[in-house]
């Protein structure tokens, strides 16, 4: 790997760190959560995959949160990816709080299943979703990192091929850019890199 040694470099040094932390192209997950007949829905921008084996997926949640709260008491969350055409509920349910008596499933248009081995509200417009048994939880600053041992797996068949990739013509992922900016994943050009010899 060679290393550029000219100091001048095009990107510029930001300060604070947080003007443009958390800003930057990715999934929002969408996450469920139940517990003593009360359920909630929300957006969580930091999630991601842990483990292969055993399957685990963790998500950050905020301390404040109502979901963080359910979680916690339940020892369950459930992990949902909703297409572009559901961005304003994506948007809408990360912007609003149950805490304020807002029924999020119902002022947002999500109706849900309940999961087949937990306890969960499975989102129907969800074209992926895990259930998750919490098996761990890590304070990091000022959010929790709930790790969930993926306990099922629900998917929409059509929205994928016989490789297991997402067909975006049926299912097109929401991009998201940060300050409420969606983008439709899919229309893009698409190449298979190969290993060089």
């Amino acid at each position: 790997m060679s290393v550029d040694t000219d100091p001048a470099s095009p990107l510029v040094t930001s300060a604070p760190p947080g003007r443009f932390f958390g800003y930057y192209p990715g999934t929002v997950a969408v996450v469920t959560s139940s517990f003593s007949g009360e359920r909630n829905v929300m957006s969580a921008g930091w999630h991601t995959a842990l483990s292969a084996e055993p399957p685990l997926y963790g998500v950050a949640l905020g301390r404040t949160r109502h979901t963080h709260e359910l979680v916690r008491a339940s020892g369950a969350f459930a992990v949902h990816f909703l297409p572009f055409e559901r961005a304003d509920a994506i948007a809408g349910v990360g912007s609003t709080s149950a805490r304020d008596g807002l029924d999020k499933f119902a002022r947002f248009g999500l109706t849900a299943t309940t999961g087949t081995a937990l306890d969960l509200p499975i989102l129907r417009d969800a074209y992926l979703a895990y259930e998750c048994r919490v098996t761990a939880v890590h304070e990091t600053g000022d959010h929790d990192l709930f790790v969930g041992e993926v306990v099922a797996v629900h998917h929409r068949p059509e929205a994928y091929d016989e490789r297991w990739l997402l067909d975006a013509s049926e299912a097109r992922p929401a991009v998201y850019y940060g300050r409420s900016l969606f983008e439709a994943l899919g229309a893009g050009e698409r190449a298979v890199w190969q290993k060089s010899p």
